[in-house]
């Protein structure tokens, strides 16, 4: 073993009193650091640098070899030097020492062994520095143009020094401290990483130590839309006391990479080892939203005592997860104890949360047509030509909202190039879906989600299904205000879709019907109600 690593643990350099073994979510820094010591070393190649008897007594009890200096006081700023004592014994039996101090609770075991790595892989390398890097603006205090003062942009980028570990020869230690000039190695860390300086820092490690490990596994594509993303992400907003992670296939790479990769910390993996990849993270809790899970995925989670929960589910593992959520069917499907169904689980996505419903108009005049984020069967243009003639007769306008997915956009495009933005508005990806529904008094579109944010919005509406999955969705109905159409059938549901459409712009009391029928349902409340539901699986 070449490397020792040495633990300056001296009560006389606390943040405050006590600090060293006092416990921190459970367990003291002194304590922390030794076990953080012992996963990166053999307990017998720790030595702690002490004043105090009781880390003494606390290094006894863990079997770890110490030094206790009664007197000993550090240098805050070269504590290399302050230790500079205990490097002549070390240095017949090692090649570097790491200095590791308790202060950072947070620090990873592997930002170390990196370290170590890089330490090791340069040639004649010395002594290794952690730094933080920052960008700032310095401030000068001399005059200037008042126009240069408000207008710099110079912000260069510093490399802080950290104190969280060192990593420095012996043989360096063995040449003394006037040995010349030694250029350090830098390696970089989180800015993030807290080294803890007073009782804000504690409480704040504190926070992140208590804190859970959750992963969102999600799907999302051409095929099956965005709606499994956006539903993992309206709860990992909400979710600001643990830690998250977003994990995905390959196929689904692009759309949670521009979707959650910006806010999230995301694991892209193949299908094969994705159940690995996983189980690797060390989740306390994983919430699968990829339309079906199996029942060996969700037993080999489980076994290792990690929760988990499904939402959208009908698979063989949703009635083995601890908690399966499936708000868009509202009969049950399938079998299962720990399966909840129904609308009173759909919750919304934040854009919906200021949104003003509608307020009945008699007439009509903007319409929205939108079939989710891929669109496969091209209902769009579809519709648009169905019922375009008709609107611009009536001065109806003519909302188009595409997703990430469709793939005729030059077509449609091409299609209402040569129509007023007053007859017709083409929105590709739009994050405010919401502001576009308050202009609306009819909708015609897809029978997913979008379906009940139609409802919160007052939104009387003509629904189609892509498919046989979509079409077991019931929440669309007559008696909710919708005009439900199944799944599409050539002319014969264009011709249908058009009578029905007619009839809801002409006949303002069948309209007024659909309406009241729709303006009961509000959804707000229950984003809140699964939230409950997840904390109580998390802490179960």
């Amino acid at each position: 073993m070449n490397t020792a690593i040495v633990i300056p643990a001296v009560k006389k350099n606390v943040a405050f009193t006590d600090d060293l073994v006092k416990k921190l979510a459970g367990t003291s820094l002194i304590q922390r650091a030794i076990d953080r010591a012992r996963r990166l070393v053999p307990g017998e190649h720790i030595y702690v640098v002490t004043d105090s008897e009781e880390i003494c007594l606390i290094c006894k009890r863990n079997s770890i070899q110490y030094s206790y200096k009664k007197k000993l006081r550090l240098k805050t700023q070269n504590t290399v030097e302050s230790l500079g004592f205990l490097f002549p014994q070390l240095s017949a039996q090692y090649k570097e020492l790491i200095l590791l101090s308790p202060y950072v609770p947070l620090l990873e075991e592997r930002d170390i062994q990196k370290a170590l790595r890089k330490y090791k892989s340069l040639r004649d390398t010395k002594f290794l520095i952690p730094v933080k890097r920052e960008i700032s603006r310095a401030f000068k205090t001399s005059k200037r143009n008042f126009h240069e003062f408000l207008t710099e942009d110079s912000e260069p980028e510093l490399l802080i020094e950290s104190q969280a570990f060192k990593i420095i020869s012996t043989s360096l230690a063995q040449r003394g401290f006037g040995a010349g000039k030694v250029k350090p190695v830098t390696y970089e860390i989180s800015p993030d990483l807290i080294e803890i300086r007073s009782y804000q820092d504690w409480w704040v490690c504190e926070k992140l130590l208590k804190r859970k490990r959750i992963v969102f596994r999600v799907r999302g594509d051409e095929q099956i839309g965005m709606g499994h993303i956006y539903r993992a992400l309206t709860l990992a907003h909400e979710i600001t006391d643990h830690e998250v992670y977003f994990v995905c296939d390959e196929k689904s790479r692009d759309a949670v990479t521009r979707l959650a990769g910006g806010d999230y910390w995301l694991e892209v993996y193949n299908q094969k080892e994705i159940t690995e990849r996983v189980i690797d993270l060390k989740p306390d809790l994983v919430i699968n939203d990829i339309l079906k899970t199996n029942r060996g995925y969700i037993l080999k989670i489980r076994k290792l005592g990690i929760k988990v929960i499904n939402f959208e589910d009908l698979g063989s593992g949703a009635c083995h997860a601890d908690l399966t959520i499936n708000e868009l069917y509202d009969k049950p499907e399938i079998e299962g104890k720990n399966i909840l169904w129904g609308q009173k689980y759909f919750f919304l996505r934040e854009e919906f949360n200021e949104a003003r419903p509608n307020r009945f108009k008699k007439k009509v005049d903007t319409i929205l047509v939108t079939f989710g984020a891929a669109d496969p069967s091209d209902f769009t243009r579809k519709i648009f030509r169905t019922i375009s003639g008709y609107c611009a007769d009536k001065k109806i306008k003519i909302f188009l909202v595409t997703g990430g997915g469709y793939s005729h956009i030059k077509e449609l495009e091409n299609e209402i190039k040569s129509l007023p933005k007053e007859q017709a508005e083409y929105i590709h990806v739009t994050g405010v879906m919401s502001h576009i529904m308050e202009q609306a008094q009819i909708a015609i579109a897809a029978n997913g989600r979008t379906t009940y944010e139609l409802a919160h919005m007052n939104i009387p509406s003509i629904v189609l299904s892509h498919h046989e999955r979509e079409k077991m969705h019931s929440f669309a109905r007559p008696e909710r205000g919708f005009v439900p159409l199944g799944l599409y059938k050539g002319g014969d549901t264009e011709a249908k879709l058009f009578k029905a459409f007619k009839k809801m712009v002409e006949d303002t009391h069948y309209r007024r019907t659909l309406f009241d029928r729709i303006k009961p349902f509000r959804f707000q409340k229950n984003k809140d109600k699964v939230l409950r539901l997840i904390e109580s699986i998390l802490d179960s």
